[in-house]
């Protein structure tokens, strides 16, 4: 399940940008660019490519229809390789796959105007029938035809794979920072059904509830090696430290740990709840903290209607 993140709006001394902010030259950036390239990858990437366009290049038949999506998917390749500069990346694969490209083509030539290799057929424009052609004319038709497709796609693979990957590995971060991530749950029409749910299960039934009576969601992140989930909302401008368990009988050290880390962060109010019960001693403690609420399981049942 994904959960979308409130982000708090940035004050007018964070807007600022600070001088030493500004962009560096372009040249500067291009010099810097260049030590970071990972050539081995981009070399090896533009040399399976050229090789695989030219030789649905060379070919006289419909494989030639196949022959655009080289570049694309050699840009897709590469761009989930590198972690920056994938504009940078992908131009160079292009034009160095172009260049490689040319040479074989070069090379082909030759070796058909010695009559080792055939040549390929082209259709005259004029006449409408296929004529062979020669090696000068077939660099001059590779490079002509070959340009739009080998330098511009391979950027635009690398780029569009690039950016995709960057999302996932943010993604995977965000799920390590916060030790897991939340399950949608299994439908809720019994108390026993709520105390079989899972903490990540009752992180999103717990999230959707209050969701449903005006609060904000904005974080949450589990502790503890999963023992209890910490979920963070709003609530009219208060924030709420949401602490849920679901271990068979909630004691009273857990209420103590909420209360501290609310200290700590300086959240005003918290709610503990668990999928079970409580001790008597928890119950207890409850009562002379006015800022915390406890929710078993029953009462949680019954605040959301079923």
């Amino acid at each position: 399940m994904s959960v979308d993140i409130q982000e708090k709006p940035k004050t007018a001394d964070e807007n600022q940008q600070p001088a030493e902010a500004a962009k560096p030259p372009l040249t500067e950036r291009l010099v810097v660019g260049f030590t970071q390239v990972r050539w081995p990858v981009t070399l090896l990437t533009a040399a399976i490519m050229a090789v695989g366009w030219c030789s649905l290049f060379l070919v006289n038949n419909w494989l030639q229809i196949l022959a655009g999506v080289i570049p694309v998917t050699a840009g897709l390749y590469l761009g989930r390789r590198v972690k920056e500069h994938l504009l940078l990346h992908g131009l160079l694969l292009g034009f160095i796959g172009y260049t490689i490209g040319a040479l074989i083509v070069g090379a082909y030539g030759s070796l058909g105007s010695t009559g080792l290799v055939p040549l390929p057929q082209l259709i005259n424009p004029e006449t409408g029938q296929a004529a062979t052609v020669g090696a000068l004319e077939l660099v001059l038709f590779y490079l002509s035809f070959s340009a739009l497709a080998m330098i511009p796609f391979p950027a635009f693979g690398a780029i569009m794979s690039g950016r995709a990957e960057q999302r996932q590995r943010e993604m995977r971060e965000q799920l390590e920072l916060r030790g897991g991530r939340l399950e949608r749950h299994t439908p809720v029409r019994t108390l026993e059904d709520v105390q079989g749910l899972s903490l990540p299960q009752l992180g999103t039934y717990v999230s959707d509830m209050f969701k449903k009576n005006g609060f904000a969601f904005v974080d949450y992140k589990f502790l503890s090696k999963d023992k209890f989930l910490d979920i963070e909302m709003e609530y009219e401008g208060e924030q709420y430290l949401l602490r849920l368990s679901v271990e068979d009988k909630v004691r009273g050290g857990t209420l103590q740990a909420l209360v501290q880390d609310m200290k700590r962060r300086n959240i005003p109010k918290g709610l503990l709840i668990t999928s079970t019960e409580f001790t008597d001693d928890t119950v207890k403690s409850a009562k002379s903290r006015p800022n915390v609420v406890i929710i078993d399981g029953k009462t949680l049942f019954d605040i959301a209607g079923h």
